[in-house]
C-alpha cells in the first residue's frame, strides 16, 4: 500500500537538499556532503522498512490484535472538528494565510546570524604593528603578550584586577607564529601573508565559556600597554572565513577623499556600542620620498629617466653588477651606497646622475625635485578601483546584523555627499550570508522541478501536487514561534532545519492523500466520507512520526550549542505546528480543489 508513496516521499526529501549540494559558494563547500548522507540514509531506511521491519513484525507482533477504535470520544471530536473546517473552507484558508503572514512578519524580530562563533576550545589573537616594523620588535611585543598570558590568564592564574583568583579556568597552552599567519589548521582560518609586523597566537582553553573573558582581558592589556598595536582576538568561525563580521568597502579614485570618508566611517563605527577593534586594510600613512623629474631640464642636459632610475637604485637598494660563482652557489655582486648614506636624505640630494649617452655626471637636484610626502603604506584595488575595507569585530552580546542596521542609515545619507564615482559595499557576514543564500536560491528551481515531477508521477494529478507543495510553508509558522519563544536566531542551520521540515511535511501530506485515494478507489467511499475516514486513519501514524522526531531532537537542542540549537528548534516547533495544520488544512485544500461538499 505504501511502498511507492514512501519511496516518493524519501526522494522528495532528498531533492530538497539538492540546492545545498549544487551551491557554488563556501556554503556548498561546507555542507555538500549533507545531500549525499541524507539521500543514502533515506533510501536505506526505505529498504529496511520493506524488508527488516516486516520480519520483526512477524516475530514480535501478536496475531489477532484489535484494530484501532475510531468511534471513541477523541476521534469523534476530531471528526466533528474536521467536518467544521470542511464546511467553512474559505474561512479556514483565510485564517491559515493570516497565520502565515504573521509568521513572516515575526521573522523581523528574530536575530539574524548566518553562522554563530564556534564553541571550540581555542581562539586566535592577531597582532599587527605599524607598517615597516622590524621583526625583532614584533617578536618582543609578542613575548610581552606571552608573559601576560603566562602570569595572568593560564589555568589557576586567571585573576581579577585586584589579583584575586576568580576561576580555575583559563589558558592551557598556546603557540605563536611571528611574521606569518601559521598553517590553515581549520577550514575557516585563512592565514595572513608573511609580514615583519604581524604575529598570530593560537590559545587553547579549558572550556569555551571563558574565551569571551580572555578576549576582553587581552584587549585591555593591548590598549594599556601597546596602544600602537592593532589586536584582533576572536573565536574561530564556524563557517567560511570572514576577517571581520562587520565590513564596509569604500570605492573611489581619489586617495585623499577615500581617507577622509574612511575616517568619518571609523568615527561612526566607534559610536556603535557593540563594535570594537575597528581597522582598515590600507594601514597608516607612511613617509615616502618622491623624486619629481623636470623633463625639459633633463632633456637639455642629456639625462633620461632610465639614467636617474639606475643612479637611484645604485644609491638605495643597490644595482647588481655581476655574479660570483663558488662551487654550486651563485653570489650576486651588488653596487650601492654605504648604509649611513642610504638613510640620510641630504646625501641623496647630492647624489650624482650619470648620463649614459653623453658620459657626463650632474647632481640629482639639477634635474629633479626631492620631497617627502605622506602616502598609504599600500593601495588595494577591487574591480580596478581603489578600495578601502573598514572592518570591526563584535562584542559577545552583539550581532553583525545589528551592526549593519546601525550603519546603513549613515552610509545612505553620507553617500549622497561623496564625490562622483565613490560608492560603498557591505562585506563581512552580510556578504557571506547573501552569497550563501543566493547560491542556494539559484539552484532551488531544480529542486522544485524534481519534487513536482515526483509528485505528479506518484499521483498523476497536478492538483494533488499543488496541495502538497502548499502544505510546505505551513511549517514556517511554527518555526517563527519556536525561534521567538526559544530566543534563538535565524541562520544557515535554521535554513537546514526548514529544509528538513519540508521533507517531513511532504511525507505526511503524501501519506494522507494516498489514503484518501485508497478510500475512494478501493473502498468505494464518497469523497467527503473518504476525506474524514483517511484523516482519522492517518491521524495516529502522523502524530507518532511527529512525536518521535521531536523527542529525538531534544538532545540536540539541549547539548548542540549555539550551532545546532536553531536547527533543532526549527524542526521541533515547525513540525508541531505543521502537523496540526496538515491534519486540518490538507483535507480542506483537497475538498476545495476537488469540489467536495458534505452533501456529495
Amino acid at each position: 500500500e505504501l511502498r511507492v508513496p514512501l519511496l516518493t516521499s524519501s526522494l522528495t526529501t532528498a531533492a530538497a537538499f539538492l540546492p545545498i549540494f549544487l551551491a557554488e559558494s563556501n556554503v556548498g563547500e561546507f555542507t555538500a556532503s549533507l545531500f549525499k548522507v541524507v539521500t543514502i540514509t533515506l533510501l536505506s531506511s526505505w529498504v529496511l522498512s520493506l524488508t527488516i521491519i516486516p520480519l520483526l513484525c512477524v516475530s514480535f507482533l501478536k496475531a489477532g490484535q484489535q484494530s484501532t477504535n475510531y468511534d471513541n470520544s477523541f476521534y469523534r471530536g476530531y471528526r466533528r472538528f474536521l467536518s467544521a473546517l470542511l464546511r467553512f473552507k474559505i474561512t479556514t484558508l483565510i485564517f491559515t494565510v493570516l497565520l502565515f503572514a504573521s509568521a513572516i512578519f515575526g521573522l523581523k524580530y528574530v536575530p539574524n546570524i548566518f553562522f554563530p562563533p564556534s564553541d571550540r576550545l581555542y581562539f586566535t589573537v592577531e597582532l599587527t604593528l605599524p607598517m615597516g616594523t622590524a621583526i625583532e620588535t614584533t617578536e618582543a611585543v609578542t613575548s610581552s603578550f606571552e608573559k601576560f598570558i603566562q602570569e595572568k590568564l593560564t589555568v589557576n592564574n586567571l585573576n581579577d584586577e585586584n589579583n584575586n583568583s576568580v576561576t580555575h579556568e583559563g589558558v592551557t597552552n598556546w603557540i605563536s607564529y611571528i611574521g606569518s599567519g601559521g598553517t590553515r589548521f581549520v577550514l575557516s582560518h585563512t592565514p595572513e601573508p608573511p609580514g615583519s609586523n604581524y604575529a598570530l597566537l593560537m590559545l587553547n582553553t579549558t572550556n569555551s565559556e571563558v574565551i569571551d573573558e580572555l578576549i576582553e582581558r587581552l584587549n585591555d592589556y593591548a590598549f594599556n600597554h601597546f596602544p600602537d598595536v592593532l589586536i584582533k582576538a576572536k573565536r574561530i568561525s564556524s563557517a567560511a572565513p570572514v576577517k571581520n563580521p562587520v565590513e564596509v568597502r569604500l570605492y573611489g579614485n581619489d586617495t585623499d577623499a577615500l581617507f577622509d570618508i574612511m575616517e568619518s566611517l571609523k568615527k561612526e563605527m566607534n559610536d556603535v556600542p557593540g563594535l570594537q577593534n575597528i581597522t582598515d586594510d590600507w594601514g597608516q600613512r607612511i613617509k615616502k620620498l618622491v623624486v619629481e623629474i623636470n623633463q625639459q631640464t633633463a632633456l637639455r642636459v642629456g639625462v633620461t629617466n632610465e639614467d636617474i632610475a639606475i643612479s637611484l637604485q645604485s644609491g638605495l637598494s643597490g644595482l647588481e653588477l655581476t655574479q660570483y660563482r663558488e662551487d654550486d652557489k651563485i653570489i650576486p655582486v651588488i653596487f650601492r651606497s654605504v648604509e649611513a648614506d642610504r638613510h640620510d636624505i641630504r646625501k641623496l640630494q647630492s647624489l650624482t646622475i650619470y648620463s649614459q649617452s653623453k658620459g657626463t655626471a650632474i647632481p640629482l637636484t639639477q634635474v629633479a625635485n626631492i620631497k617627502i610626502v605622506w602616502e598609504p603604506a599600500k593601495i588595494l584595488r577591487r574591480d580596478r578601483l581603489k578600495t578601502i575595507t573598514v572592518g570591526a569585530q563584535i562584542k559577545p552580546d552583539f550581532t553583525a546584523a545589528e551592526g549593519f542596521k546601525a550603519l546603513k542609515p549613515w552610509l545612505a545619507q553620507s553617500a549622497t555627499h561623496w564625490p562622483f564615482g565613490f560608492r560603498y559595499e557591505l562585506g563581512g557576514d552580510a556578504e557571506s550570508s547573501q552569497k550563501g543564500n543566493q547560491s542556494i536560491a539559484d539552484k532551488l528551481p531544480i529542486a522544485v522541478f524534481i519534487i513536482m515531477f515526483l509528485l505528479v508521477a506518484q499521483f498523476n494529478s497536478i492538483r494533488k501536487s499543488i496541495i502538497i507543495l502548499t502544505a510546505i510553508p505551513l511549517g514556517l509558522i511554527g518555526v517563527t514561534a519556536g525561534l521567538l519563544i526559544g530566543k534563538s536566531y535565524f541562520g544557515f542551520m535554521t535554513l537546514l532545519g526548514i529544509i528538513s521540515l519540508a521533507g517531513i511535511v511532504i511525507n505526511n501530506a503524501i501519506v494522507l492523500l494516498e489514503r484518501i485515494q485508497l478510500e475512494i478507489n478501493e473502498l468505494g467511499l464518497p469523497p467527503y466520507e473518504a476525506i474524514l475516514s483517511a484523516a482519522l486513519k492517518r491521524f495516529r501514524p502522523i502524530l507518532l512520526t511527529t512525536a518521535t522526531t521531536v523527542l529525538g531532537l531534544i538532545p540536540l537542542y539541549l547539548g548542540g550549542g549555539k550551532m545546532w540549537e536553531p536547527m533543532a528548534i526549527a524542526i521541533m516547533a515547525g513540525l508541531l505546528f505543521s502537523t496540526l495544520l496538515t491534519l486540518g488544512v490538507v483535507p480542506v485544500l483537497y475538498a476545495l480543489l476537488f469540489r467536495v461538499r458534505p452533501n456529495n
